[in-house]
């Protein structure tokens, strides 16, 4: 494996000299000399274990030089990391590393260093991860590319060995083995209702629909919510028009073919290395939000009741049920603003508070990729342990990024030249695939170059 301090064992050298460099000590890492690894998300320094490799070192520093040193981040514990960047600067392309890193490969590949399988689920907002399942192709000049670089960095191309897509009933198929999802009617909460049709939950349709739902017991239908409402009887001190309004809505809902009974079993997305890919670009951003609201709720219920279990019959020295499942899950959202926004209405909003709040025990590792950084709920935000960093060119989505980044930034640094003191400067000067990883077991943040895909690459512009 390249975790080793034997050369032809190794990643290429690829960087050889500085592209930025830095007077800002570095007083604490987890850095390995042996083999010059830089390990992020632990301060564990025994032998290196469930690694997955992110990339180089490309600064060099007061004190003691860690460039080119490998960049890898230690999965053996759940995070909250927050990805940012505008278009083209490699934000999306970070959460292909980081599926490709956690998730079963049809390839043995030295970008997992003992690494334990964990399920990943992907709100793929553009539609564009599928090809996740398939190695890069000569025939694709954006992939060609691609090719050359990993052979420049010593890695060989790959594809994911377990990889399911899920499309809404109207999405057109690519790959042809699309599976179509639906949302169980009886599973959405009501304050989740209410976000859906953006009306308050104490709102006058908000009150029509928690009266309805109370009157369910059991599974039930969006045309079962629809008949009810409709129904006079059921509300004789509710105007009609605000119960007329509500049904509009509803059956504008139920014409999207999102909705119906016969929806996804959650344990089925949770087996280790398998990764699902959730392909939402043709949905309106609320719709998104919901599914991802519900996606991130019952990961949350399921997977914490699964780890309280097992942790009651460890202690009483009960046997332990065998089971299949992963014991840990990554939840990765790509555009995170558009499910979860600092103002407006959010299916998700609620749900992913008390996901990375309280899920570090069930196992629940969750990854937000934005090019809006000011844009995206900070009540989520505030849990961030882990921050890659890429170019930003607004201030005030500098300045969002930043106030993020969960260590210290750097205070001076000399570039193509310069000398930088603004740390807003630095991000809007970094090139595509460069960032600076931030990470609270480092005393500051990290220059760094991602490594290419191992997986053909999809985000690419159209020739």
């Amino acid at each position: 494996m390249s975790f080793t301090d034997k050369k032809n064992e190794k990643f290429s050298t690829v960087y050889s000299k500085p592209l930025w460099k830095t007077k800002d000590v570095l007083i604490k890492s987890n850095y390995l000399p042996q083999g010059k690894n830089m390990v992020f998300g632990s301060d564990n320094k025994d032998q290196p274990n469930n690694l997955l490799y992110l990339g180089k070192v490309i600064e060099n520093s007061s004190g003691s030089s860690y460039l080119a040193s490998d960049c890898w981040l230690d999965i053996s514990f759940p995070h909250v990391i927050y990805i940012t960047g505008t278009r083209g600067s490699g934000k999306s392309f970070d959460l292909g590393v980081l599926i490709e890193g956690i998730s079963k490969l049809s390839k043995e590949s030295k970008i997992q260093e003992n690494a334990t399988n964990a399920a990943s689920i992907l709100i793929d907002t553009q539609s564009q991860f599928w090809t996740l399942k398939y190695e890069p192709r000569e025939n694709i000049t954006a992939n060609l590319e691609q090719i050359e670089l990993l052979k420049k960095w010593n890695i060989k191309p790959n594809s994911l060995a377990d990889c399911q897509i899920f499309i809404p009933e109207k999405t057109e198929k690519i790959t042809g083995d699309e599976q179509v999802f639906y949302i169980d009617p009886s599973t959405v909460e009501h304050a989740e209702w209410c976000a859906l049709i953006r009306e308050e939950v104490y709102s006058p349709q908000g009150h029509i629909l928690r009266e309805t739902l109370k009157s369910f017991d059991g599974s039930y239908g969006l045309t079962d919510i629809i008949d009810y409402v409709k129904n006079t009887s059921n509300f004789p001190n509710v105007a009609d028009n605000a119960r007329n309004a509500l049904a509009y809505k509803l059956e504008d809902l139920e014409d999207s073919g999102l909705f119906g009974q016969d929806a996804i079993n959650i344990e089925d997305l949770l087996l280790p290395g398998r990764c699902s890919i959730f392909m939402l670009r043709d949905l309106e951003n609320s719709d998104k939000s919901l599914i991802t609201g519900i996606i991130a709720r019952q990961l949350f219920t399921f997977m914490g009741a699964h780890h309280s279990k097992r942790k009651v019959d460890l202690f009483f020295d009960k046997n332990q049920s065998s089971s299949n499942l992963a014991s840990k899950v990554w939840l990765l959202i790509d555009e995170a603003h558009v499910v979860a926004p600092r103002e407006g209405f959010s299916a998700a909003r609620n749900s992913l508070i008390e996901y990375v709040k309280r899920g570090r025990d069930a196992g629940l590792s969750l990854v937000l990729a934005t090019q809006q950084p000011s844009a995206v709920d900070n009540r989520i935000l505030s849990q961030v342990n882990i921050s890659l960093s890429h170019r930003l060119t607004f201030e005030n989505d500098c300045n969002a990024c930043i106030d993020r980044i969960p260590t210290r930034k750097l205070k001076q640094v000399e570039f193509g030249g310069r000398a930088l003191s603004d740390f807003s400067e630095m991000i809007s000067l970094l090139e595509p695939g460069q960032c600076f990883i931030g990470d609270s077991h480092t005393s500051r943040v990290i220059t760094a170059a991602i490594r290419p895909r191992v997986t053909s690459h999809g985000g690419y512009s159209p020739e």
